[in-house]
């Protein structure tokens, strides 16, 4: 197959040339947006999703064998396409879990069963708290900011970050390494 004039985009992403990742965002964040937001979903999420497939397309531009024969928007489409109905299954399997845990509790009328339950929810917190005290002073502010509810933009302007897409890098490796000091505690 032929390339696609948006072949270019690649070959300037192999070169190290990240300044076409601003018109890259401009030019197809919103499309991912507005179709993330319409599936069920929320800005976060679709800013989420777009930063994982514009990784995706950078591990692809790397590979010296990969040639683009579709337009580039059609091509980051349907990575975020899949990697949200991903999400979206893997959110309905978490609400059946849930929902089964819950059942669990209701055929058990017993006070005993309750009190562990609370103990348990107490226990996991307290291990949230304490791996959260161990990320580094920037991850904790970060997360703390975020969790308030301040944009990206103010996030990364207070803490002296280039843009909200530093933002959104840093705080999925604050969280992963969060995820990692919680999992290495059970």
């Amino acid at each position: 197959m032929q390339a696609h004039p948006d072949q270019q985009i690649i070959l300037d992403l192999r070169k190290g040339e990240f300044g076409v990742l601003d018109r890259i965002y401009k030019e197809h964040a919103p499309v991912i947006l507005r179709w993330v937001i319409k599936n069920n979903g929320q800005a976060a999420d679709a800013q989420d999703v777009f930063q994982e497939a514009i990784i995706a397309l950078h591990q692809k531009a790397n590979d010296p064998k990969f040639v683009l024969t579709c337009p580039l928007g059609g091509l980051l489409f349907s990575i975020c396409r899949n990697k949200w109905l991903n999400q979206l299954r893997k959110k309905n399997k978490e609400a059946e879990v849930r929902l089964q845990e819950e059942e669990k509790y209701k055929d058990d009328n017993s006070t005993v069963s309750v009190l562990e339950a609370v103990e348990e929810e107490e226990i996991r917190q307290k291990r949230l708290d304490n791996t959260f005290q161990e990320l580094s002073e920037l991850c904790q502010k970060l997360l703390r900011l975020l969790i308030s509810g301040i944009s990206s933009a103010e996030a990364a302007e207070r803490l002296g970050m280039t843009d909200a897409n530093t933002v959104y890098r840093r705080k999925n490796a604050c969280v992963g390494r969060w995820r990692t000091l919680y999992q290495a505690q059970n």
